[in-house]
């Protein structure tokens, strides 16, 4: 799509996998900002299995523009597919499980008069009851919890927002992959001396409750197609380091978890509580790199959540 065809500021792309009940409390917080004309919000999906929640929600939510997926399609694919339908000068995505304060439409578009192509912000907790929720939020976005701001190395995938130019530029030149993948599209940008920024006033709350599941086979493929990607094409002394690195990856990823939590001095509490579920979450994605370095990303994309 060429520049002279976009009529709109800003693209808010939803990607929705949970519960139709959760994507609705999502949208219910975008609904309640003042979205202006030159504002648009897509949701993309896979409604095989809730065809009754669909038409519940396109009643109404009339003002978005609805996406099928096919079916058991990934994330990544997902975020692929609202990207081309967009039609915004800013793109930003956003999962179902995130709700959004009444300013985070006009918080963005501001931001984004700065030169910065990448631009997101923290991803705070919801309303945690269970130990497995916390374990499950610290492992995923203990890095992305306030204060999260300034130059940083990374930026959570469900609130992040980028210049589409620049943007689209770049998928151009990633065009053999299938999905958009957050985290190589930010260091692709790195290493094309863009960096990112996380701005204060962009903030996201999870409001999810997870299944265990998440702690055991989501992880795990995450982890091996992150490292199947990671090193693909690469031979197998280049590989070796990071198997090593692998085999105590556990250890570093709650040592990091913990450091984070104690220097934000925030829910530390919390931390005891989901020391357990961190732990096996550590493990399964640590096993899943090991198998992803050692045999490439198998089907494992296939599971990206």
């Amino acid at each position: 799509m060429s520049q002279a065809n976009l009529t709109l500021k800003l693209s808010a792309l939803v990607v929705s996998f949970n519960a139709p009940a959760i994507l609705e409390r999502c949208l219910v917080s975008l609904e309640q900002q003042t979205l202006g004309e030159g504002v648009e919000v897509l949701v993309v999906r896979d409604w095989d299995a809730h065809q009754d929640e669909r038409q519940m929600l396109q009643h109404r939510f009339r003002n978005v523009k609805w996406i099928e997926a096919l079916q058991s399609c990934t994330v990544p694919k997902m975020r692929r597919l609202g990207i081309a339908q967009s039609r915004g000068e800013v793109i930003a995505l956003l999962e179902d499980d995130c709700v959004v304060p009444e300013n985070w439409c006009d918080a963005v578009l501001t931001a984004h008069q700065s030169p910065y192509v990448a631009i997101g912000g923290a991803v705070e907790p919801g309303n945690y009851t269970k130990g497995l929720d916390w374990g499950i939020y610290f492992c995923e976005y203990v890095r992305f919890m306030q204060p999260f701001e300034g130059d940083v190395r990374a930026l959570p995938g469900n609130n992040v927002s980028y210049k589409r130019a620049a943007l689209l530029e770049l998928l151009q030149d990633r065009a053999d992959e299938e999905g958009f993948y957050e985290v190589f599209v930010n260091w692709a940008l790195q290493q094309a001396g863009q960096p990112l920024k996380a701005d204060p006033a962009l903030v996201v709350h999870n409001v999810n409750s997870w299944k265990f599941s998440n702690i055991f086979n989501v992880p795990f493929h995450h982890g091996r197609g992150f490292a199947g990607m990671r090193l693909a094409g690469k031979s197998w002394w280049r590989r070796l380091p990071f198997l090593g690195l692998a085999l105590v990856l556990p250890l570093i990823q709650v040592g990091r978890i913990t450091k984070q939590v104690l220097t934000r001095k925030r829910y530390v509490l919390r931390l005891v509580q989901a020391l357990p579920g961190i732990v096996l979450f550590s493990i399964s994605w640590s096993a899943g790199e090991f198998v992803g370095y050692l045999l490439g990303s198998g089907k494992s994309l296939e599971y990206w959540r």
